[in-house]
């Protein structure tokens, strides 16, 4: 399993793709729909965020995600089309380098040894399963898709 130290760099990686990808892009162009099943890069956005808050709570204890973003933006939620429901590009952007330094220092801050915590009794799931899955696939999946709607979005269509 990953340790604390590759998370942050995986953390790191995935915000530099974010960045990179989203650069010079409007709002608008945020909202660009692909013409078949998946979601626009707004919406990738903030349920990279939504999920990031989730698990600095498995970190910290504390943090959860909003309800009402988690609602835009959480796992099965409808498509995201109405650019007035979603949140502009530019707040999504800044609160991800707000995340990313609250994620950073709870990692920090974190004892070793909390990785190896049950998480969930029932599944006999850890604190590092948790962060693998959250911090290696999923943000990395989702991270992956910037490429194509950064290339819907610059496409002027």
């Amino acid at each position: 399993m990953p340790t604390v130290t590759q998370y942050i760099n995986s953390l790191q990686r995935i915000d530099g793709i974010i960045q990179r990808r989203s650069a010079g892009l409007t709002h608008a162009d945020s909202m660009k729909q692909l013409p078949f099943p998946g979601n626009c890069m707004n919406w990738n956005l903030g349920h990279i965020l939504v999920y990031r808050m989730d698990y600095l709570g498995v970190i910290d204890g504390v943090s959860k995600p909003d309800p009402a973003e988690f609602a835009i933006y959480g796992g099965g939620s409808e498509p995201l089309t109405d650019s007035s429901k979603a949140i502009p590009l530019e707040t999504l952007l800044s609160r991800l380098q707000d995340a990313s330094a609250q994620v950073i220092a709870a990692l920090e801050a974190m004892p070793v040894e909390r990785l190896a915590a049950i998480y969930d009794q029932e599944r006999g799931t850890t604190v590092d399963d948790r962060l693998n899955f959250y911090l290696v696939f999923h943000e990395s999946y989702h991270a992956g898709q910037f490429e194509i709607l950064e290339e819907l979005a610059r496409s002027g269509k």
